[in-house]
């Protein structure tokens, strides 16, 4: 899918495509200079219109930016949003001002234009399926109940799970697991097998990126099952 810049009176408003962001969430950063400079900068917080509010480098561990952080200078910003349809959304914009005291913040304009660009190859539909998940004990014989959850968008390519977050939680990225979803008449669960590929806590929440593992034609069978349709244009 080639790039396309939207314009923020456009009908699809692609300003609020930034409302997405939350505190503590990473966004890659790349500055003016004679030479590359690019990092990641977490995101404190935005007023919609008018700034981007970031926490500037840390010098003791970072290192000195202090030769790009000034007023004006320009920058690119980059960020990927989950949801129905994943994108990469870049913009330009530049240096409103720096704070140092009390905190080490960066204000950057708020964008007027923004580049996005579609990451699946399949638009994801919105579900609500209560699923089990647990570890895939397929190498050692023994599964591990992980969370009962529900899946919140699928396509052919993986879905996405909410459950609720326990103390315990831990970082279970890359971790392969079995969904199992109540199947009805059947007696036994339909199930799906697949990795998680991120993970993501908000309000007592976790959200899990699953990628599938299984055959396609496994995984249509189980679509076909659910009445789940994923053949419609991006």
């Amino acid at each position: 899918m080639e790039n396309q810049t939207l314009p923020l009176n456009a009908s699809s408003q692609p300003q609020l495509k930034l409302t997405y962001l939350r505190p503590g969430d990473i966004i890659d950063v790349e500055f003016s200079s004679a030479t590359k400079v690019r990092t990641k900068l977490q995101v404190v917080g935005f007023d919609t219109g008018n700034y981007l509010l970031l926490k500037q480098p840390n010098p003791r561990t970072d290192g000195s930016y202090a030769d790009v952080l000034y007023e004006g200078n320009p920058v690119i910003v980059r960020l990927v949003l989950e949801g129905e349809a994943g994108e990469c959304l870049a913009f330009k914009t530049k240096i409103r001002a720096v704070s140092n005291i009390p905190f080490r913040l960066l204000y950057l304009d708020y964008p007027k234009e923004i580049e996005n660009r579609a990451l699946r190859a399949q638009r994801r539909v919105r579900t609500h399926i209560p699923v089990d998940v647990t570890a895939d004990g397929s190498q050692t014989n023994a599964k591990k109940k992980l969370a009962s959850g529900v899946i919140v968008d699928i396509s052919s390519a993986g879905c996405r799970i909410v459950f609720k977050a326990q103390n315990q939680t831990g970082n279970v990225t890359h971790m392969n697991i079995k969904i199992s979803i109540g199947s009805g008449s059947q007696k036994e669960p339909l199930t799906l097998s697949g990795q998680i590929m991120n993970q993501r806590k908000e309000h007592g929440m976790i959200s899990v990126g699953v990628r599938f593992t299984d055959e396609e034609a496994h995984i249509g069978k189980v679509f076909e099952h659910l009445l789940i349709d994923t053949e419609f244009e991006c």
